[in-house]
């Protein structure tokens, strides 16, 4: 073998090399996970429902806790691994006021797993109570990000969720619906939506829709319905049967 043949050989050796110790460094930053105490939920709060409906009663603001919103979205947002799926298994959110969202998550994709953080900033769509988040700073592991690696990683993860969809357009954005649906026989239920939302320290405040119109709505629904009007009829005949009785028994005497 020639001087020139042996001096390729070493080329691509050095940059076998060189490229197997990128990958090791990207590899082993990837993989650390020093946020688990950021991701996990340690207390969670059940009373986000009570304290919508008491809020919503009249449609005015009124403020959600972060624990009370972490306990929520942990139970709507995550799924578990089961080795081929993708998704998020612990999510944390920490709300500022005048500043960006911070989210800490645990994501895997086919049996890997990693811890996400980032920042996010969010805009609530009043018609639809679509929350839309432009995520920025994102760290997997200890690897920051670029933008369009962040998107690549987000439709990744996001595939196969039906209820946090990525958005394919200019930034990293994801979105949700946040409304929910206390379910009565006979009607279509009674519908709270998020309409306008503002985070400040530990807490974010929002206003939905008035709880007392869904009510009257569902009320209307109710009694319009055949099961509605079968209960309104009986009660008006033992009204007509009591008031009967009292006036036999006043005439009696």
């Amino acid at each position: 073998m020639g001087k020139a043949g042996k001096i390729i050989i070493a080329v691509i050796i050095v940059i076998l090399v060189s490229t197997g110790i990128a990958f090791g460094v990207i590899y082993h930053k990837i993989t650390q996970d020093n946020i688990k105490d950021k991701y996990t939920l340690t207390d969670p709060d059940d009373g986000i429902t009570l304290t919508a409906i008491k809020g919503s009663l009249f449609g005015k603001e009124f403020d959600i806790s972060e624990k009370q919103l972490n306990t929520y979205f942990n139970k709507k947002f995550c799924t578990q691994s089961d080795g081929s799926n993708s998704g998020v298994d612990h999510i944390m959110v920490y709300f500022h006021e005048d500043e960006p969202c911070e989210v800490y998550a645990h994501a895997f994709h086919k049996g890997f797993g990693f811890a996400i953080r980032c920042k996010a900033d969010f805009t609530v769509d009043e018609d639809d109570n679509i929350v839309k988040l432009s995520l920025t700073d994102a760290v997997v592991g200890e690897l920051e990000l670029s933008q369009s690696t962040l998107n690549n990683v987000l439709e990744k993860i996001l595939h196969d969720n039906k209820k946090v969809r990525y958005i394919d357009e200019y930034g990293s954005n994801v979105e949700f619906t946040a409304n929910y649906t206390i379910e009565i026989p006979n009607t279509s239920g009674i519908n709270l939506g998020i309409e306008e939302a503002s985070a400040k320290d530990s807490a974010l405040t929002v206003k939905t829709n008035s709880l007392t119109g869904e009510a009257l709505k569902a009320g209307m629904e109710y009694v319009t319905s055949k099961e509605g009007k079968e209960a309104i009829s009986g009660l008006i005949e033992n009204v007509k049967n009591n008031v009967k009785d009292k006036i036999s028994d006043w005439l009696s005497r």
